[in-house]
């Protein structure tokens, strides 16, 4: 036999060197699959011998030595299946750990957030429950909502405070408004809030009042419900201690900016708009004059507040002083044959009206400020209207006095400037500066800067008849000209100081 070549045997062999330069070599098909029991799986990688199957040598040939049996080592798939086991029971522990740190975190810190973050804001809307609602008209209610994180009154007199602030900087802004959303529809409609009323048992001006006290709590607001109106149909069918959502607060015009040094305010408002006259009044007519930011001399006397007041029914006149059995009212085209009818509806008419808060508070601020207060009640159904001779007639009682002539490029007080302001927002432009006073023109040194103010609220069909309509541009909605009732007028009244606002 050749020394130098590799013996193939029948039966299973270890491989092994044999003499000479060449390995024995063996293909795996060539070897029989080893068979073991179930209950004896062992697998190593060095092959048993087989006593049986032991080849005869030929004589003179060495025999091989035999290796030492090693043991059987365990499965690398058994000896490392414990490790993934593991680690995942320790991943899944860590991942609890850190859950819970997590919402221990967020809730101590809960109460601290919540007095921290303003009840309402401008990017989302937030939730305020009804805590009253009561129906001033047969056609209008006031809501009054709170806060629904501050119903429970749990949050100490700082975090409230706190909590109130955007609410309470647009109280002292004057005009302003809010977002109310139809959740069903997904619409949103402006609405005004109603200051709080004085309080007729103090004469001094009440600290309670919204934005300055514990009134700013709660909101009210005058709603008239409109047959196809979806948002005044869904607000008339919400009861106490239900929700309504709000987004805000939205600024409008900084009237006492504006007025500067001028004395009269004409308001002309229809319908819902009385409540920004209110504001207006609330904030010019008030005795407490301890924050006002600087922006206006408080050594001058209090303005003349002038209200017109148009509603389509009589019973929607709130606060007005009507005698018993009395007809229909001056001007009525019916007032000839409603006979008894219309006197008794008028008794009706008078209880409920003066029974009402808004009704209240209207006739308190008359009884606060009868110099500078006044009202005057225009009702459709009684053929009284707002004409061009009753608006001539405010404007000319308005009280004179000595203004510097607008100029041209006053953001503040000029006419011009107005119509192309791309909103009403004046605390956006509070660091713009009033070019009145060095205008080359303007020479008098004893004239003062202002301009006298007329402000039209209401249906924006209404706004259009006095007022002429608003401007679309580039997706905001502009002051436009000053056209309508107004404008004919203003022409009629060249070289005064007055300064038409649409709200």
């Amino acid at each position: 036999m050749n020394n130098h070549l590799a013996v193939k045997w029948t039966g299973r062999i270890r491989p092994c060197l044999l003499r000479g330069s060449h390995t024995a070599r063996f293909r795996s098909n060539q070897l029989p699959r080893a068979r073991f029991p179930i209950s004896q799986r062992q697998f190593s990688s060095t092959p048993t011998r087989r006593s049986s199957e032991t080849p005869n040598r030929p004589t003179g040939e060495p025999q091989p030595q035999p290796q030492p049996q090693q043991s059987p080592s365990p499965s690398p798939q058994r000896r490392g299946s414990w490790k993934p086991w593991i680690l995942f029971n320790a991943a899944g522990l860590t991942a609890v750990i850190i859950t819970a740190l997590v919402l221990k975190s967020a809730r101590s810190t809960d109460s601290d957030s919540d007095s921290q973050n303003p009840v309402i804001n401008k990017k989302s809307f937030s939730p305020f429950t009804i805590t009253a609602k009561e129906q001033v008209s047969p056609s209008a209610f006031v809501l009054t909502i709170r806060a629904a994180s501050d119903a429970s009154k749990s949050q100490s007199q700082s975090q409230s405070q706190s909590s109130w602030a955007p609410l309470k900087a647009a109280w002292d802004h004057v005009l302003w408004s809010v977002e109310i959303k139809q959740p069903q529809l997904q619409i949103a409609r402006h609405y005004t809030p109603l200051p709080s009323p004085p309080s007729a048992s103090d004469d001094d001006d009440d600290d309670g009042e919204n934005g300055t006290g514990n009134g700013n709590e709660e909101l009210r607001f005058l709603i008239r419900k409109l047959d196809g109106g979806e948002m005044s149909t869904y607000l008339s069918k919400l009861r106490v201690g239900e929700q309504v959502w709000l987004r805000g607060p939205h600024l409008g015009f900084d009237v006492e900016r504006r007025l500067g040094a001028a004395e009269n305010v004409v308001f002309v408002a229809g319908g819902t708009g009385i409540a920004p006259a209110l504001q207006v009044a609330r904030r010019l007519l008030n005795d407490d004059d301890d924050d006002d930011d600087g922006r206006v001399e408080k050594t001058r006397e209090k303005p003349s507040i002038s209200i017109l007041w148009a509603n389509r029914r009589a019973a929607d006149a709130l606060g007005r002083r009507q005698r018993q059995g009395s007809g229909a009212g001056k001007g009525s085209w019916f007032s000839g044959w409603r006979g008894r009818e219309s006197a008794l509806s008028a008794k009706e008419e008078q209880i409920q009206t003066e029974g009402s808060s808004l009704a209240r508070h209207i006739l308190e601020m008359q009884r606060r400020h009868p110099g500078q207060f006044r009202i005057s009640y225009f009702v459709d159904e009684e053929g009284s209207f707002i004409s061009p001779r009753e608006l001539g007639a405010a404007l000319e009682e308005a009280r004179k006095a000595s203004l510097l002539p607008a100029a041209s490029s006053c953001p503040w007080h000029s006419a011009a400037m107005l119509e192309k302001l791309p909103d009403d927002n004046d605390a956006d432009r509070y660091a713009l500066a009033c070019a009145c006073a060095r205008d080359k023109n303007n020479t008098s040194t004893e004239a003062k800067v202002g301009a006298n103010l007329i402000c039209v609220s209401g249906p924006d069909g209404f706004i259009e008849a006095y007022a002429g309509p608003k401007r679309w541009y580039s997706g905001t909605e502009m002051q436009g000209p000053v056209r309508g009732v107004l404008g004919r007028l203003i022409k009629e009244m060249e070289g005064e100081n007055w300064l038409v606002l649409k709200l």
